[in-house]
């Protein structure tokens, strides 16, 4: 974490979006029913669905940031992805509806002429949403949390849901009517190509795939030369997320006639050298090995 602020600032997100999307609730879905813009009711749906995530995501914080106990010994880290995958739920039902209504508008061939009124909640929707996704993916990045970083993308679908809206009210009203329907159709798309790619990366961290960003091999031969000690071998080192936090297994070949003492000094020597490496919080198991088993 970058700084002390982060930690207060990611305390808050929850917060500002509950009211945030309240308020768009509140403006779209009124201007959208005096202004007659389909695409703009649409909007205002999905930001039912972004309150409803919202909880979701408080709910999924709270419960992975207990400590671990005797029924979870690897704690609750994993809730988060499970939250994750809920929140992308919620928006492929919320998208489903919004192209079905919006695909039968089209093709019945019914007019949509939404007033100028429309455009005002569009362009609230973009400042508001632009403004939420920031702080919250600032500050689920900077604490390292899924859920939240989820919930940021859904915001930032929701300013690209509202651009579309703005252009097809104005479409409309330069004479083409299927064009705020349309728009309703682009944000349903929209909506499901980040459902489709988030829930994938939120079910692959539920199933321990290895970090990408992260170089094993690399950060094997720098524990290599910190260490300097030959007779210490580093044969393995696996790591996997566990929400904010990152989980390494390091298996290392020892001489089969070192004292106990010697290898709990070793172990913590290795944990201490991990931490030094990488600004996230981590837990590292490390497992020794004698030498002499190997060869046999």
């Amino acid at each position: 974490m970058k700084h002390k602020a982060c930690a207060k600032c990611a305390g808050t997100v929850g917060r500002v979006n509950v009211v945030g999307n309240i308020l768009m609730i509140a403006i779209k879905g009124y201007l959208g029913v005096v202004g007659g813009s389909k695409g703009l009711i649409a909007d205002a749906i999905h930001s039912c669905a972004d309150l409803l995530a919202t909880i979701v995501m408080i709910i999924g914080l709270r419960i992975s940031g207990q400590e671990k106990d005797e029924q979870y010994p690897y704690g609750y880290g994993k809730a988060e992805y499970i939250v994750s995958i809920i929140i992308y739920l919620f928006l492929f039902v919320i998208a489903c509806y919004i192209l079905w209504d919006g695909t039968i508008t089209i093709l019945s061939g019914r007019h949509v002429k939404p007033r100028m009124v429309a455009l005002w909640g569009a362009l609230f929707s973009i400042l508001i949403n632009e403004l939420m996704f920031r702080q919250t993916l600032c500050a689920g990045t900077q604490v390292n949390s899924p859920s939240m970083i989820a919930k940021a993308w859904e915001s930032r679908t929701d300013v690209y849901s509202s651009i579309a809206v703005l252009i097809g009210v104005a479409g409309a009203e330069l004479g083409f009517h299927f064009m705020d329907p349309l728009a309703a159709v682009i944000v349903g798309v929209l909506i499901l190509k980040i459902c489709v790619e988030m829930s994938k990366e939120a079910i692959l961290n539920l199933l321990d795939k290895a970090p990408e960003d992260m170089d094993l091999e690399e950060m094997r031969d720098k524990l290599t030369k910190k260490l300097a000690d030959p007779t210490v071998a580093i044969r393995n080192i696996q790591a996997r997320e566990m929400g904010g936090s990152l989980e390494f297994h390091v298996e290392v070949g020892v001489p089969d006639s070192i004292t106990v003492n010697q290898g709990e000094d070793l172990k913590n020597k290795i944990r201490k050298i991990f931490s030094s490496m990488h600004e996230r919080e981590s837990r590292v198991q490390v497992l020794l090995c004698p030498i002499e088993q190997e060869a046999e």
